[in-house]
């Protein structure tokens, strides 16, 4: 009787996290002041936006990982931003600017998953921009390297 009062209150409450999860804000993309409306994307909106893989290796990991996620352009789109830099910003408030540019010139992604599975903020999640590393040699470098935010939820036009 005890263990199925025990079972039923983790049903309830694990479930009920899941519920709360998918609600959840991931991603908050604001365009330039007064000229854009701010998106904010849950798992379920940030799905929605097509996706792309790649495998690519980086300096924080000792082999080639798969990452997938939209491109940053499409998501930059949403808003409305198309030109100019963004501000990335991660949960732990690091911040860095890098120019639209590079996602238009490159196929860099908002990473949600790591070699298919969703990155909690342990692993560096909810969303780590990740250059395609692999396509482009010059992007080998700690320039590049730097812009890859980890644990990012917040990009804001500059």
């Amino acid at each position: 009787m005890l263990r199925a009062v025990f079972l039923s209150l983790c049903l309830i409450f694990f479930g009920s996290t899941a519920i709360a999860k998918t609600d959840e804000i991931i991603l908050t993309v604001s365009g330039k002041a007064g000229l854009a409306p701010v998106i904010k994307l849950n798992d379920v909106s940030f799905a929605k936006i097509p996706h792309i893989s790649m495998t690519v290796m980086t300096p924080w990991y000792p082999t080639p990982q798969k990452f997938e996620g939209p491109l940053l352009r499409d998501v930059l789109k949403l808003a409305g931003i198309n030109d100019g830099n963004i501000k990335l910003i991660a949960l732990n408030d690091y911040a860095i600017s890098i120019p639209v540019s590079d996602a238009l010139q490159y196929d860099v992604i908002l990473a949600r998953k790591l070699n298919g599975k969703i990155m909690s903020v342990r692993d560096k999640g909810p969303l780590f921009l990740i250059y395609p590393f692999h396509q482009h040699k010059e992007l080998i470098s700690t320039q590049y390297f730097r812009r890859c935010s980890w644990q990012l939820n917040s990009i804001k036009a500059e």
